[in-house]
């Protein structure tokens, strides 16, 4: 990993730490890989989002976060703009994470979640991403 990588996983960490939430993110593995797309500021921008949405997964223990490559995010670019969306950017992370052992909300219970799915927008390079889906593809 990086030098940048490894600042970036370790400023994650302790943002969340800080956090009063009931998912676990300290042993995550949060790589934002390599981009031509986009400066590692702009993916670790999105990472963020995500790993606030995450917060909300009531019970859930994050394993892994990375962002999914520049092929996979200007194949779902092209896909949301044939649906009439005007998105300018789009970002694709996959992680995998570990549900409650008693389940509870949409999980299942006790059961390990892998290539789930997060897909940012933004209008404008620059401007702010919004997170516009999670889930399996």
């Amino acid at each position: 990993m990086g030098r940048a990588k490894g600042a970036f996983a370790m400023w994650a960490v302790l943002l969340l730490a800080g956090l009063c939430c009931a998912c676990v993110v300290s042993e995550a593995v949060i790589d934002c890989g390599e981009s031509g797309l986009y400066a590692v500021e702009d993916l670790e921008a999105a990472a963020e989002i995500i790993l606030t949405e995450f917060a909300d997964f009531d019970g859930c223990v994050l394993h892994t976060l990375e962002y999914a490559g520049d092929d996979v995010s200007a194949r779902e670019l092209e896909y949301y703009r044939g649906t009439g969306r005007e998105h300018a950017q789009c970002a694709v992370f996959t992680s995998s994470f570990h549900s409650p052992v008693n389940g509870g909300g949409a999980w299942e219970a006790d059961r390990e979640y892998t290539g789930w799915s997060w897909l940012l927008v933004r209008e404008e390079d620059g401007g702010d991403w919004e997170l516009l889906t999670a889930g399996y593809a």
